[in-house]
């Protein structure tokens, strides 16, 4: 579990007066939350899957997003605070990544963004006749087969259906998780092919120190202006027109 908490001082304002607050004055950190457990976690699976070299850093923001070069990810705000879980939950009907699963399951989908700009993996022809061309365009929605047999399932919506570097993000994530028993799990899948490259990568890096070591973090939570009224509004904008278009994860920043 994480360190005890401080009190906070809009922890028990009513909705309508903590909707007022500007995201920067919520004073939240990961230190101290389920979110560090989390991410201790997070790293032991790393460790125990013999990936010596790499860890991920975190920081909380408006959605989960790895920037693009980074090798750190954005966590929701929301995640880092109980009273935030519910307003999220009432506001939008749903809070991803408030369970412990789903959490470990985005950390790991996000550590797979992290791990190929580390390692440059994308840049390798065999990661693009495994996956996918890199640099194809992200369309406002995708048509995924919920049937096929090329895709692992880790993330709702078979988010691996929608770009290469989701493909190779959920396959990790399947990957890394403990006890997945993959193998038989996507027995007789051609999907089976991308795990075992994922291991194939891991053993190769393991041992090797990243290429590239980022630090900076966009949108930082504590540098934002925005109030939570306004941030939902924008949100549930958001959540329309992904209705509208078809399935598509939208990184909210």
């Amino acid at each position: 579990m994480g360190r005890a908490r401080p009190a906070l001082w809009w922890e028990h304002l009513p909705d309508e007066q903590l909707l007022r607050v500007p995201l920067r004055r919520l004073g939240l950190r990961i230190e101290g939350t389920a979110l560090e457990e989390r991410l201790g976690q997070l790293h032991g699976e790393l460790e125990q899957a013999g990936i010596r070299r790499f860890r991920p850093y975190a920081w909380l923001s408006t959605s989960w997003f790895t920037p693009h070069g980074y090798t750190g990810f954005a966590i929701p705000f929301y995640l880092a605070h109980p009273r935030l879980v519910r307003l999220e939950r009432r506001t939008m009907g749903d809070a991803e990544g408030a369970s412990r699963e789903v959490c470990l399951r985005l950390l790991r989908h996000e550590t797979g963004h992290a791990l190929y700009n580390a390692y440059g993996l994308h840049r390798r022809g065999r990661w693009r006749e495994v996956f996918g061309p890199f640099g194809q365009p992200y369309r406002a929605s995708y048509a995924p087969t919920p049937g096929s047999r090329h895709f692992v399932v880790n993330l709702d919506h078979w988010y691996a259906q929608s770009h290469p570097v989701e493909d190779w993000s959920e396959t990790f994530a399947v990957w890394l998780r403990p006890g997945a028993r993959w193998r038989s799990r996507y027995a007789g899948w051609p999907a089976l092919r991308k795990l075992r490259y994922v291991e194939e990568v891991v053993r190769e890096i393991a041992e090797l120190p990243p290429r590239i070591r980022t630090r900076e973090r966009i949108d930082p939570l504590a540098e934002l202006d925005l109030c939570l009224h306004e941030f939902y509004r924008r949100k549930r904008a958001r959540v329309r027109r992904v209705r509208r278009n078809g399935p598509r994860r939208e990184f909210l920043r």
